[in-house]
């Protein structure tokens, strides 16, 4: 090793730079898939969920109405718990004290399900009455400070309104790795709509978890439930099929359905927020091995392009006695003495390179991992299977030789010349491919973010209101604040928000109702005066919501096309119709195309936009026209300040919402560009130490060329075209297989890219000038060389 210092070098580092980029992905890895294995019922625990065969494939909803746990649980149908988990409000009091905490609206079974421990106060009945509260350790001492809690009033806000209640319990704090959130937990029952809504399956607006008996499983509770749902709450199966809907291979077309408590950090869909998808996590998990593929390889080639120097050293031990087994743990002992420095300095770098892999990746992993005792094998294991894989066939090459052969010069490098042309084309294929899916992910990433939403995104500030409960009088200031302002076009309010913005806090509320005999389904939101206007959406029938229609104060609402279509053909701007019995008809004052108030990721369903009072204001929207974004953005900062005096200002602009809804892809995006980027690295570290290996062994047969006059470009080409060769191999067989595997990844988007045939020009491009340029460097070099040093031992 001491010898060859150059060789060493690059194998050393180039297994230091495949280890760290390793490690770092698998703690990411790891780390997920702990999340929810510490509940001891966790294989008991399910989310249950909507499920619909519709036209456009699958529908999938995990918000249920508040009568669905109390009847999942009184049914008898193998459910022996069930808990609804409902967000409250975001707002806390403590005698002159007012902090921005969560509270979520949960039934007492939720503390007997999952395995947070009672810290203090009733363990047994954590929420016995309704005036009961339980905070988490960490809340505890942000409310309290080393006031003991139990039994101290609070304040929560829920909805529209202060609730009194008192500190019954305090629960250990959630762990990094649960799905299950909270910092503040009450009863459903204080909920200011809940005695309205208290049997009505439509209004939807919380998750429910069950967990079920003993002795049964998924499969027998799910069959049961069809007899539920029919039971509280029937659909017309004939209708549905009427519009395209269809059973599906199960033979439901609308069903309950059970989600493992196992599986909801993996469902972007309706499971947990900040859900990651398997397949993203197996292919992280797959990046890491291939790029400790390339980094054995180059160990591989390097190993016996050097044996091959050694033959002399290998023959004079076997002479003194040294038998086959010596050599080949002498050479192996080499190789694991290689690997085990490289890992030392991977694991250094994982340490000081960590916080920067958090946030470029927005991953929660810390150094910590690194002592746990699966981890700790995990690195051994890889230790000892990398040194192995690495090192044992070069030892295997030089225990085979004979002796006498190797003491009279007759081995040559050509006796690994196939393994290794197949080494670097495995390498450069990898590496190709690795290119590939990088420019598509990048290009669909971009086609997500860029795609027309319905509306137009550019200038418009989203200001999160603190006091949600007066937001649309709130909206009103800010209105008067600001509209004297030239830079200022319109002010409107919603109670959702464009993209995903600084309070990364996100709804959707959805209901069914009946008109005309036919079934109806749709979205909710709230909007405010001058929404359209805001939003730049121009209605194809109808208006925007005005001041100026003193009627529009009382029940006016403005729906989608999609919705239009639900309500009969032809013009519907004018209609209007009940959405509940128990609540007055509404009045459609406006059409306007569909369009995507949620991510790419779903298909743009119908919306209804009302001015109700019933529906909280949690957003301004400002749209403005300005050449100086910062200076606008602390005009609307200040303006909010006036309104909202004390809160923090989390205005953003829409556009950088949008970009939050893809950060998965974007952080793929930048994971498969640097794994790219160490695929193509080592590759090149390898081939630059095989032409090395190779040239040194040739120097003499170079010389003779010279000699007989063969010009210098003639040898350079002639010995870069032997590792050309694999390197224009490997962009063959690489060009569809990332294709194929690009074309898998791309069918789970409703709205995706062609992959178009200039992506593989250009990988196949930067692969073969990347190859040539580290080999024509040694190949000029012994090209130019003087033959009278290489010819004089001759």
């Amino acid at each position: 090793m001491r010898k060859n210092k150059l060789y060493t070098f690059l194998n050393i580092t180039g297994m230091a730079v495949a280890f760290t980029c390793s490690i770092l992905l698998f703690l990411s890895v790891y780390r997920d898939f702990s999340f929810d294995k510490f509940h001891q019922n966790n294989k008991r625990i399910f989310k249950v969920y909507d499920f619909t065969n519709g036209p456009d494939g699958a529908g999938l909803s995990s918000t249920m109405g508040y009568p669905v746990a109390p009847a999942l649980k009184d049914e008898n149908i193998g459910i022996e718990k069930a808990t609804r988990i409902k967000y409250g409000g975001s707002k806390v009091r403590y005698k002159d004290k007012e902090l921005e905490l969560s509270t979520f609206l949960v039934d007492n079974d939720f503390f007997s399900m999952f395995s947070f421990p009672i810290l203090k106060g009733n363990k047994i009945n954590p929420l016995a009455g309704l005036g009961d509260a339980v905070i988490s350790e960490e809340v505890a001492g942000k409310i309290f400070g080393q006031e003991d809690p139990v039994g101290k009033p609070i304040e929560v806000e829920i909805g529209h309104t202060w609730k009194s209640l008192v500190v019954a319990s305090v629960i250990q704090t959630r762990p990094k790795n649960s799905s299950i959130n909270y910092e503040v937990m009450a009863r459903p029952e204080i909920s200011e709509d809940y005695a309205v809504d208290k049997n009505n399956w439509n209004h939807q607006h919380h998750s429910v978890y069950v967990q079920i008996a003993a002795g049964t499983n998924q499969g027998n509770v799910e069959s049961r439930l069809r007899a539920l749902l029919k039971k509280y709450n029937p659909h017309d199966d004939n209708l549905l099929k009427t519009k395209g809907y269809k059973p599906d291979a199960k033979g439901d077309i609308v069903a309950l359905r059970l989600l493992p408590l196992s599986e909801v950090h993996f469902n972007t869909q309706i499971g947990s927020n900040g859900a990651v998808s398997k397949s993203f996590l197996y292919i992280l998990i797959l990046t890491g091995i291939v790029i400790l593929i390339i980094a054995c390889f180059n160990f591989v080639n390097l190993s016996i392009g050097l044996s091959f120097t050694r033959t002399k050293e290998i023959g004079i031990r076997k002479c003194l006695g040294a038998d086959k087994r010596q050599v080949w743990l002498q050479i192996w002992g080499e190789s694991l003495l290689t690997a085990f420095l490289a890992m030392v300095l991977g694991i250094v770098a994982v340490v000081l390179l960590i916080n920067g892999f958090n946030k470029i990746f927005v991953t929660k992993i810390d150094a910590s991992l690194l002592y746990q005792p699966s981890i700790v094998l995990l690195l051994l294991g890889i230790l000892l299977l990398v040194s192995f894989f690495a090192g044992s066939y070069p030892a295997f090459i030089m225990t085979s030789l004979k002796t006498v052969a190797i003491l009279k010069g007759k081995v040559t490098m050509k006796t690994s010349g196939l393994l290794r042309n197949t080494l670097v084309v495995v390498q450069f294929t990898i590496a190709c491919v690795l290119i590939c899916t990088t420019i598509v992910i990048f290009k669909q990433f971009q086609h997500l973010r860029t795609a027309p939403l319905g509306y137009n995104t550019a200038a418009i500030i989203s200001v999160p209101l603190y006091n949600q409960a007066k937001g649309k009088e709130l909206v009103n200031q800010m209105r008067m604040r600001l509209l004297s302002q030239p830079s200022i076009v319109s002010v409107t309010g919603s109670s959702v928000n464009l993209g995903l913005g600084e309070d990364k806090s996100s709804s959707k509320s959805t209901s069914d109702f009946e008109y005309k005999g036919k079934s109806v389904n749709t979205n909710w939101m709230k909007g405010d005066y001058d929404f359209l206007k805001t939003l730049s959406i121009i209605p194809l029938e109808g208006r925007d919501f005005s001041t100026a229609y003193i009627s529009d104060s009382a029940h006016a609402v403005i729906v989608t096309e999609s919705m239009a279509k639900q309500l009969g053909s032809g013009s519907v701007a004018g209609l209007s119709f009940y959405s509940d019995s128990s609540k007055p008809k509404l009045n459609i004052v406006g059409v306007i195309p569909d369009f995507h108030l949620y991510s790419m990721f779903e298909k743009s369903e119908p919306l209804t936009i009302t001015l109700d009072a019933g529906m909280s204001m949690n957003y301004i929207l400002v749209r403005v026209n300005t050449k100086n974004p910062t200076a606008t953005i602390d005009l609307v900062k200040k303006a909010y300040s006036e309104i909202e005096p004390g809160k923090e200002f989390k205005g953003s602009f829409v556009d950088e919402n949008v970009d939050r809804w893809y950060n998965d892809e974007k952080r793929l995006s930048q994971m498969f560009s640097i794994a790219a980027m160490v695929a193509v690295v080592l590759s090149c570290m390898g081939l630059f130490g095989i032409a090395l290996i190779v040239i040194r062994q040739r120097v003499k047969e170079i010389g003779v060329r010279k000699v007989l006059g063969a010009s210098a470009a003639g040898i350079a080409a002639m010995v870069t075209k032997d590792f050309i060769r694999p390197v224009i191999i490997a962009i063959i067989i690489a060009m569809p297989v990332a294709w194929w595997l690009m074309s898998k990844w791309l069918q789970d988007f409703a709205y995706r890219i062609n992959i178009e045939w200039w992506i593989f020009l250009v990988t196949g491009a930067v692969a073969l000038l990347v190859a040539i340029i580290t080999v024509s460097f040694q190949a000029i070099k012994a090209a130019v060389a003087n033959p009278v040093k290489s010819l004089r031992s001759e």
